[in-house]
């Protein structure tokens, strides 16, 4: 027994030892990296620059890689073909950049935007952008015309810098925005130099005068449209005097002709007389018209009641004649009589009231004829 715990002592004193020993080792290990040559301190760092550097020359292989294959990428070619002025606004001369665009791809590819800037004598004179202009057709030529407006205050300061033909120096650089598959929004810059025409100062001025003028008038015009429909809509409710035809009938024969007299009442709904200025009248038998004619100033209609108007028609006795064929035993034939009453109204001024009356009227006997 005693031999078996010393023998377990003995173990468990070696094992501590062996624990401190590694302890020990340990320790000694961190105190030389402590305290590590200048030398291999060096080392270490240039050894860790070096996989640093290794790095990014695999990230710079990389990025040059994408570079290269996206530079192969085919992308659209784009020429500024000319610049011409087009016309003369109110406000600005415009003048249209055509330019053609060829697609490589066999799909559309959408136009993002359009940047022109027009300069003249080192100055820039317009600016500006289109948004959205459209789409390049697949696997061909697209024309897109680019408007440019140069407002009139600006071509007035060039006047001094035109030619004795009214050209001048311009350079227009446009900014053509597409969207290509994969690589996204590329621009394509486009520049052209050369001579462009300016509207005279007869064209900036007396153009946008008219132009102005004809706006002015025709404004105008839709004002009094308005007005006159206004008014229109408020005297078709206004009160208005009321007439009937209430008969026609044979008076006399004189030398010349039978005499027939038209009998019209009208009721005046005002408190003050109205002047009749015109009565035209028109007899029509067997479906034609036998005799026409008017009456001119035939008096007034009285205030607040009913006035009485006769109404003479005469019709020749060539024209009556012309009729026997169509009389009936009884001597009667079959007519119709229209009216045209023209009134003068307050406010309203002349109006007239439509009348007409159909019937049978006695023709006069040979006897009345001749006798």
């Amino acid at each position: 027994m005693l031999a078996l715990k010393m023998s377990n002592s003995m173990e468990e004193a070696g094992g501590k030892k062996e624990i401190m020993v590694e302890a020990e080792g340990k320790r000694d290990r961190s105190l030389l990296d402590v305290f590590k040559s200048k030398e291999e301190v060096k080392e270490e760092v240039e050894k860790e620059a070096k996989e640093t550097k290794t790095e990014e020359s695999l990230l710079d292989k990389a990025k040059n890689y994408v570079a290269e294959k996206i530079a192969n990428v085919p992308t659209p070619e784009a020429s500024l073909i000319d610049v011409d002025f087009m016309k003369v606004s109110f406000d600005s001369a415009d003048y249209l950049a055509n330019v053609n665009v060829k697609n490589p791809y066999s799909h559309s590819i959408p136009i993002c935007e359009i940047g022109y800037t027009l300069k003249s004598v080192g100055s820039v004179i317009a600016s500006g952008r289109i948004p959205d202009p459209g789409s390049l057709k697949a696997s061909g030529d697209t024309l897109i015309d680019v408007p440019v407006k140069v407002p009139h205050s600006i071509i007035i300061t060039l006047v001094k810098d035109i030619a004795t033909d009214w050209d001048i120096d311009y350079e227009l650089e446009l900014g053509l925005i597409i969207d290509i598959p994969i690589v996204g929004n590329i621009t394509i810059p486009l520049s052209r130099k050369g001579e462009i025409k300016l509207p005279t100062l007869k064209d900036i001025y007396l153009l946008p005068s008219i132009s102005l003028v004809t706006t002015v008038l025709q404004k105008m015009a839709g004002i009094f449209d308005k007005a006159k429909n206004l008014v229109t809509e408020k005297l078709g409710n206004v009160e208005k005097p009321e007439a009937e035809l209430t008969d026609v009938d044979f008076r006399k024969v004189s030398f010349d002709a039978a005499e027939y007299l038209g009998k019209v009442h009208v009721k005046n709904p005002y408190d003050h007389s109205v002047p009749i200025c015109e009565i035209s009248y028109t007899l029509k038998c067997v479906g034609r018209e036998i005799v026409a004619g008017t009456v001119p100033d035939p008096g007034s209609i009285k205030a607040s009641d009913v006035t009485i108007l006769d109404v003479p028609v005469k019709v020749p006795h060539s024209v009556l004649a012309t009729l026997c064929k169509d009389v009936g035993a009884d001597w009667d034939i079959d007519y119709e009589l229209i009216l045209g009453l023209t009134i003068d109204l307050p406010v309203i001024g002349n109006f007239t009231i439509p009348l007409s009356k159909k019937g049978e009227i006695k023709l006069p006997s040979l006897t009345s004829l001749f006798g």
